[in-house]
C-alpha cells in the first residue's frame, strides 16, 4: 500500500510542476505531427530537441525521419511513457529533467508547445542560443516579439 501511495504521489507531483515550468500536458494533434515536421524542414541527421515532449510523439516522428531526435520532460509518468514510445528508434532520446537548463545551440530545430506566460523567457533563450539557420516551433502559442517564417492554424516557425 505504501508503494502504491509513493507512485501515485509522484505522478501527481509531476502533474502539479509541469504546468508551473512551462505548460500542462496537451497533446499536438496527430494530424499536424508530421505538417510541423515538413514546416521545420526536419530531415535525415538534423539535430531536433523537444522541449516538454509529453508522450514523446513528436520525437518519435523526428526519429523515424532520421533525425537525432531529443526530447525533454520534467513530468516522471510522461517521461516513462516517451521513454518507451521511443525505444524502437536508435537515433532518440528522452531526458527527464528540466528543459530550461538545456543549451539549445547544437540543435538545427526546436520544437516547443508552452503557455503564453512563458514565450517571452522562450524567445530570449532562443535569440541568446540558436545558431544561425536553426529554426524554432511553437504549437499554438507565438513569440511575442519575432516574426515568424511560417504561420499555420496551430503552430508558428521562426529562423534564426
Amino acid at each position: 500500500m505504501f508503494v502504491f501511495f509513493i507512485i501515485v504521489l509522484v505522478i501527481l507531483l509531476g502533474f502539479a510542476i509541469s504546468g508551473p515550468m512551462g505548460a500542462p500536458w496537451v497533446p499536438t494533434f496527430k494530424r499536424d505531427v508530421e505538417k510541423v515536421l515538413d514546416d521545420a524542414e526536419l530531415s535525415e541527421r538534423t539535430r531536433y530537441i523537444e522541449l516538454g515532449c509529453g508522450d514523446g510523439r513528436l520525437v518519435a516522428a523526428a526519429a523515424r525521419r532520421g533525425a537525432v531526435a531529443t526530447g525533454y520532460e520534467i513530468n516522471p509518468l510522461l517521461w516513462m511513457i516517451a521513454w518507451c514510445r521511443n525505444l524502437p528508434h536508435k537515433n532518440a532520446h528522452i531526458q527527464l529533467g528540466n528543459f530550461w537548463r538545456q543549451p539549445l545551440n547544437s540543435y538545427d530545430v526546436v520544437v516547443v508547445f508552452l503557455m503564453p506566460k512563458f514565450m517571452k523567457r522562450l524567445e530570449n533563450k532562443a535569440l541568446a542560443e540558436l545558431t544561425a539557420g536553426s529554426r524554432l516551433v511553437s504549437y499554438v502559442f507565438p513569440l511575442p516579439n519575432h516574426k515568424a517564417v511560417i504561420k499555420r492554424h496551430h503552430w508558428f516557425v521562426y529562423e534564426y
